[in-house]
Parts: structure tokens; sequence; C-alpha cells
């Protein structure tokens, strides 16, 4: 993916909100905006200085989900913008999923005080998702719950440490996760979906499910992914077009 900055926050509390950062996975129709944000210079008024309305259903939110739903609408609007679409609201749907707008398909994540949007309106489905770096001893435990022995055996060769190439794999499968949801209706298991391309220098992967999920994601559905390395993490998108 490549990285550039795309503009800086125009609120006076720029202490809360960091710039915005345009990211641009090659070969996807996807754009992302990324920015990080701390939570102790979070403040309810930092929702009108940035023209988002305080939706109902986070009055009893605690104070670090509130700083999370605004940064990730931050970059939603950042986004949406980039594909020419002024928007005043992004409501929250069922099971706390954004509406976008029609046309318009997007996702958000948000972890370690960083907040990302992705929004295309080419894609048939995307999914966006920002996973820490899970911790070598917590890798070799749970990665029979992430991914298969042909999985193990594929990644293991890509010269990553397994701390990485899993985190990997784990954020990938989160973002194809909230890429068919819509499309599935259903919770789904790490290891119905399998990761058969793993390409490092371009840091691209390939995916298939690998039973029905619903009749329009069927057993041997491909999507295709991207990642890009953090410092504390892998941020990963998948889509499919």
């Amino acid at each position: 993916m490549t990285q550039k900055t795309v503009c800086n926050t125009d609120i006076p509390m720029s202490s809360f909100l960091g710039g915005h950062q345009l990211i641009e996975p090659a070969h996807f129709s996807s754009y992302l905006v990324e920015s990080t944000f701390n939570p102790e210079n979070y403040s309810d008024q930092l929702f009108s200085l940035l023209n988002i309305p305080f939706p109902q259903q986070l009055k009893k939110a605690v104070t670090s989900r509130r700083a999370e739903f605004l940064a990730g609408r931050s970059c939603a609007h950042y986004a949406l913008q980039k594909l020419g679409i002024p928007v005043a609201e992004i409501p929250i749907g069922a099971n706390r999923c954004p509406v976008w707008p029609p046309g318009i398909r997007a996702s958000i994540t948000h972890a370690s005080n960083r907040a990302v949007c992705a929004a295309s309106k080419e894609a048939e489905v995307l999914g966006v998702d920002f996973e820490t770096t899970i911790k070598e001893q917590t890798a070799r435990e749970i990665k029979q719950n992430l991914v298969s022995p042909a999985e193990e055996t594929l990644l293991s060769k890509s010269g990553l440490a397994l701390e990485t190439w899993l985190t990997i794999a784990f954020s990938a499968k989160e973002s194809l996760f909230k890429a068919i949801y819509s499309k599935v209706g259903q919770y789904f298991d790490f290891l119905d979906a399998e990761i058969l391309v793993l390409s490092v220098q371009q840091q691209k992967l390939e995916l298939r499910i690998l039973r029905d999920l619903s009749p329009t994601v069927p057993t041997g559905s491909m999507f295709i992914g991207a990642y890009q390395p953090h410092q504390d993490g892998i941020l990963s998108i998948v889509e499919h077009s």
C-alpha cells in the first residue's frame, strides 16, 4: 500500500485527532483514510467541532468508546469526501454497523488508538481491520484456531516471524468477515476461510471460502486482500469487485 498525507484536522483541539493519511492499495478500488487519536484528550464538544452528530446510542457509552467512534466517523467523512460524497451523518444500524450512502461500500476499524475507514464506489464487498501484533507465546498457543496446517506451511515459508504472519492472517480474516457479513448474515470460523497466496513483496494475499456460507458466498468464493505493517500491528483490507 502507498500512503500520503491528504489533510490535517482543522479542529482547534487537534491534540485529540492526528492528521489524516490517505492509503491507496495498488489494484484495489478502495481509498483508506487513517488517523491516530488520543482518548485522554477527548470531549463530547469535539462532535460539534467536527460537524459529526452525536448519536443517541452513545449516551451511555464509556469515554473510550465515544472517542474511537468519533475518530472512526471522522476518517469515514474524509474517505467519502475523497469519493466526492459529502455526508452529514453516518447512522448506526443493525449490529452497530454503519449505514452508508447508497452505492457505497465501506468499513471502519479502530484499535490501538488508531482509526481507519475504507470506502469504495466499485467494490461489491469491502472490509478493513487493524490488529496489534500478537505476542510470540500467544501466537504459538492460538495459531491452530486461526490457520490450518496447510496455511501454516504456506505462511511459515514467507520469511516473516510467526507473530507477524499470524497477525496478518488474523487481520485479513477479520477483514474478510467484515466484508461479507452483510451477505452471509452469520458468524463463521477462522478456519472456514483459507489463505492461498501471501506475497510479502507486494503485501497482498488471496483467500478462499471453504464451506457454503450463503447462496451468494458459496464454497470456493475468492477474495483478494492487502496488508500494511505498522510499528505496533497490521492493517489489512479485503474486497471483491
